[in-house]
């Protein structure tokens, strides 16, 4: 009678979760688990009983219910399909609680426990599993990770899945692409998933839809379409108001993401509904135990109390969220409510209470470092540790610490650069040598030191946003330092409120739009499985957007377009990419307040370290007081940071260059192919002046050109590692800034047999990629140019600019020549062959440039045509032809 009685209480429960009445159903199965004297039906009771405690965010309760199940299965001799199932069942609620209540390494380990019993026999948890990762990694900080496994959980889904299990995928990884800016992605999951819940009958599909305009919200917020994000937030929420949605998890995240929207908009009424509206979702979540969602909610309270200028309030809530942060949570969640304490206590006045708990959130974000697993995630953990050292300068310059601040702008610039030089000169030196540890950080005196031995004067620039929580983006602050050969230091404060619109992309901290103060909490899943009465149909010509994600973030960027050097004739229409005016404005805000500072330095060579956007800055012809651009007076060279600036290690005797190892590359064959598979294959103009150019150049060597189908991506490769200096005449893709890839060089698709005697493999087609480069060692290569259009852009990052030129230093280049803006053929032929005639002629990188630039100048007056090239890396490099025997 006890088992019939479990059986009708088993059957009972299944009907409630099938209405979704979660709370019936969980005491069901709890009642029929504790009374089951069969182990195996009551462990699938205590799973379904953790199925259901995870649909009322009971994550306590959803962890004891799945080792209760698993306690049973443990030891059970019979492997049956139905034991199997309700262990990996267990394990995966398992792992979600302990993810949801701050255990994050259990919980991922409990998560890779899953994989290997899926590999055996039961693929159709393998979406699931990659579910599961890709939420841990997420809340690890480990963005690169979580990206790619939320997009092999689409691509598992859409393979073997239901329409319903394909949306949450799809609305999982539109979510984490928007917190990295890949808007293309987040908007085309949204759409999907919009479309697949309403073309669905099951009682999940309000949830997935409410979930997908939630997702709409988020990146028309990213794009400052405010009212529209309100908009999609209050239809969101209005389907998430019926009683069988009152304890879905997706709720809380909905009313966040609107409190969010209303925050941004500014208005009072708008913010007070805001607070309305956070506050009653942390209250939630402290009733459920949902940690994450209440550390989410007070950081945001904070914020928004900060933006209202109600500062006690937003002390208060900013020390609730550290406080329930160290509860459980993993070490990012504790750094990000750190630097919100570290902020609120800086505008309040109290700069060395600020700093100290600024100091603890970036050891934090090192121990985050210290567990990851490739450059991607070593550049997106850098990103958030800068986030720090910015707050950090604004509260050491309010103590009148300047040297303090300088060494927290430079503690994170081109740390993996430095790293990485330093282990290719350690393995050239001795292959048995470990490679070594991290950089140390420079003290101010030891900065100063670098100056005085090189005998330059750095500009060190750093670009801060508002200084206390605001709607508004962008950096509103410049702190410059001159550090002077003679080893004195400077430091100025600039107002921004009057630059943004000179710069050649906006004006931030980051060279993207700033982010937000405000955040998001994480996605959750809480979906059982369903079938879709019809799932609609895509279009089948389409890429799906993991698909798209997956094959960028392995093989490369897509790009939507080439950007080419010009080959139309100057006097066509005009191309002002920078005005006169831009320049003078500019040069009021980052040259004026140093101008005599650099007078006073006793020296012309310049080495300049820029941040965010000024990578993209034309220092070279920003104007002096008396209108003469700077390249008149100084030797400019670029440094991704003061560790790293030019050390002159070529000095001034001359690198002999033999015929063979100079590699000039001009006008390849346009590409037949498409950069990556479903892209276009973009259609290039002949570039008949980069033929002259090259022809020239070659001939200063006497060596001879690739030019036209010889140009080939096989014949670059089998010479650039013996080549003693690079140069590239050719179309390029710039770096493709949302999915964080270096960009490509176009070469020839095909040629015939090559001279010295290798054959194109087709392999990787008519580009150079930065994956080409970086496993080449290019110690011996000291100079590259790329005549083409933008190949000094790329993403901005504490790492510098991440386009083809970090990788070319990366390899052990000394100097990297680079272009701005797209270029004009003819012009950059004149240009690039005055420049290297100089090189001829005995003159450094940096002189045969200012050299080039200053005659290019006098025939081409508008800036666009002779400002855009700039130097990176060491300006006294000096070339010489071998001489003939």
């Amino acid at each position: 009678m006890r088992q019939l009685l479990s059986m009708v209480r088993m059957w009972k429960a299944d009907r409630m979760a099938e209405e979704r009445r979660w709370t019936e159903a969980y005491t069901l199965y709890r009642e029929a688990a504790v009374n089951f004297s069969d182990r195996l039906l009551s462990a699938a009771c205590w799973q379904d009983a953790a199925a259901a405690a995870g649909q009322l965010a009971r994550y306590s309760d959803e962890a004891e219910c799945s080792r209760f199940s698993l306690s049973l299965l443990h030891g059970m001799k019979r492997n049956t399909p139905l034991v199997r199932r309700t262990r990996i069942r267990a394990l995966l609620a398992l792992a979600e609680a302990l993810y949801r209540t701050g255990d994050l390494t259990d919980g991922e380990h409990v998560v890779r426990q899953v994989f290997e019993l899926v590999a055996q026999n039961d693929s159709d948890f393998t979406a699931d599993c990659f579910h599961r990762l890709g939420q841990c990694q997420l809340l690890q900080g480990e963005i690169g990770g979580a990206l790619t496994a939320f997009a092999r959980a689409a691509e598992t889904a859409r393979t073997s899945g239901t329409g319903l299990e394909l949306a949450q995928e799809l609305l999982s990884l539109g979510i984490t692409a928007n917190t990295v800016g890949d808007g293309a992605t987040a908007r085309g999951c949204a759409a999907e998933a919009e479309r697949l819940a309403r073309a669905s009958t099951e009682a999940d599909r309000i949830r997935l839809l409410a979930s997908s305009l939630r997702l709409q919200g988020l990146v028309l917020r990213r794009e400052r379409r405010l009212q529209e994000a309100v908009s999609k937030g209050r239809e969101a929420l209005s389907l998430m108001s019926g009683a069988a949605q009152q304890h879905d998890p997706g709720l809380a995240q909905i009313r966040e993401g609107l409190a969010i929207s209303l925050v941004f908009c500014g208005e009072p009424t708008q913010m007070s509904e805001a607070v309305e509206l956070l506050t009653r979702t942390h209250t939630e979540a402290a009733e459920r135990g949902d940690a994450i969602v209440m550390t989410s909610a007070a950081v945001n309270l904070a914020n928004a109390h900060a933006v209202m200028d109600a500062m006690d309030e937003a002390l208060a809530w900013a020390e609730r969220a550290v406080h329930t942060a160290r509860g459980g949570q993993g070490p990012s969640f504790v750094a990000v409510a750190l630097l919100t304490l570290g902020t609120v206590l800086h505008v309040r006045g109290e700069p060395a209470d600020a700093e100290g708990h600024l100091l603890e959130a970036v050891t934090l974000w090192e121990r985050v470092r210290a567990t990851t697993r490739s450059e991607r995630e070593h550049i997106d953990l850098l990103g958030e540790q800068a986030q720090v050292y910015r707050a950090l300068q604004r509260c050491r310059v309010a103590r009148h610490d300047t040297d303090g601040a300088l060494e927290a702008a430079e503690r994170v610039r081109g740390l993996l650069l430095e790293q990485r030089l330093l282990v290719t000169k350690s393995s050239r030196a001795d292959t048995t040598a470990q490679a070594p540890a991290s950089p140390e950080a420079r003290t101010a005196q030891q900065l100063s030191e670098l100056a005085t031995r090189h005998n330059t004067v750095t500009l060190v620039y750093s670009l801060l946003g508002p200084a206390r929580p605001s709607v508004t983006s962008g950096a509103t602050t410049a702190y410059i330092w001159v550090i002077s050969p003679s080893g004195t230091r400077r430091h100025h404060k600039v107002d921004l409120s009057g630059t943004g619109s000179a710069m050649p992309g906006a004006v931030s901290a980051d060279g993207a739009p700033a982010d937000e103060i405000l955040t998001d909490s994480p996605d959750a899943r809480g979906i059982p499985s369903g079938k879709v009465a019809g799932g609609g149909e895509r279009d089948p010509a389409a890429e799906a957007p993991e698909s798209r994600l997956l094959r960028a973030l392995s093989q490369g960027a897509p790009v939507s377009a080439v950007t080419e050097r010009d080959s139309r004739p100057l006097a066509d229409p005009d191309r002002s990419y920078i005005t006169d005016a831009d320049l003078r404005l500019l040069a009021d805000a980052f040259l004026r307040p140093v101008e005599e500072d650099l007078q006073a330095a006793g020296t012309r060579r310049l080495v300049v370290v820029p941040d965010g956007s000024l990578h993209y800055v034309p220092f070279n012809a920003l104007p002096l007081k008396d209108n003469t651009p700077l390249v008149d007076r100084y030797t400019v060279a670029l440094a991704p940071s003061v560790r790293l600036q030019p050390t002159g290690r070529q000095g001034t005797v001359p690198v002999t260059v033999a015929p063979s190892e100079a590699l000039v590359v001009g006008n390849p064959d346009p590409p037949t192919e498409p950069l990556l598979p479903g892209l276009s294959t973009p259609v290039l103009p002949a570039l008949p002046a980069a033929e002259r150019e090259a022809r020239a150049i070659a001939e200063l060597y006497g060596a001879p050109a690739l030019l036209g189908e010889r140009a080939t991506r096989q014949a670059v490769l089998d010479r650039l590692p013996y080549a003693r200096f690079a140069h590239f005449a050719t179309h390029a893709l710039p770096g493709e800034d949302t999915l964080r890839i270096p960009g490509a060089l176009c070469l020839s698709p095909s040629a015939p047999a090559d001279p010295v005697g290798a054959e194109d493999s087709g392999a990787g087609g008519p580009y150079l990629r930065a994956e080409d480069i970086q496993p080449l060692d290019l110690s011996g290569c000291h100079l590259v140019v790329l005549s083409a259009c933008r190949t000094g852009w790329g993403r901005l990052s504490p790492e510098g600019n991440l386009g083809l030129a970090r990788t070319f230093l990366a390899g052990g280049v000394g100097c990297v020549v680079v272009s701005l803006w797209p270029v004009d053929d003819k012009a950059t032929a004149r240009l690039m062959t005055a420049f290297h005639q100089h090189l001829a002629a005995g003159a450094t990188t940096g002189e045969a440039l200012r050299h080039a630039l200053r005659d290019t100048r006098r025939r081409h007056t508008r800036p666009v045509d002779w400002a855009g090239f700039t130097l990176l890396g060491s300006p006294d490099v000096r070339l010489a032809r071998e001489p003939m025997s």
